[in-house]
């Protein structure tokens, strides 16, 4: 799941709420963009516009935006490599070490851990 991790300005986002799509559920940490109006999973290569901050309630889904000042702690499938950028695990809660069309940028990793931390920019 991607959490906080620290943020380059002090100011915080306040969560918002956005419609779902169909029957899909969410993960707390999952990232999500935005379809046809309605908060969906992201793809690997999908540079999400949200992180989910609960479960929702059938219509609407708690997020926060996804910004380029806002480094995050995600759990990687392969260990990534520091300075490249990498692409979303299927789950749209971990990242793998593919750069190919990556989305998440890989400034530090944590091997005791199994963390990676970064930024989607």
């Amino acid at each position: 799941m991607f959490t906080f991790y620290d943020n380059q300005i002090t100011s915080s986002e306040p969560f918002e709420y956005v419609p779902v799509t169909g029957a899909e559920t969410y993960e707390v940490g999952e990232a999500l963009k935005m379809s046809g109006g309605k908060a969906t999973k992201c793809g690997a290569t999908d540079k999400p516009v949200y992180i989910c901050m609960g479960k929702g309630d059938g219509n609407r889904v708690p997020v926060v935006p996804v910004l380029a000042t806002r480094r995050y702690e995600v759990p990687y499938t392969a260990k990534p490599t520091v300075g490249t950028k990498v692409t979303l695990h299927t789950d749209g809660l971990q990242v793998t070490a593919t750069t190919t069309s990556g989305v998440f940028e890989i400034v530090s990793i944590n091997e005791d851990e199994g963390t990676a931390t970064g930024y989607f920019r």
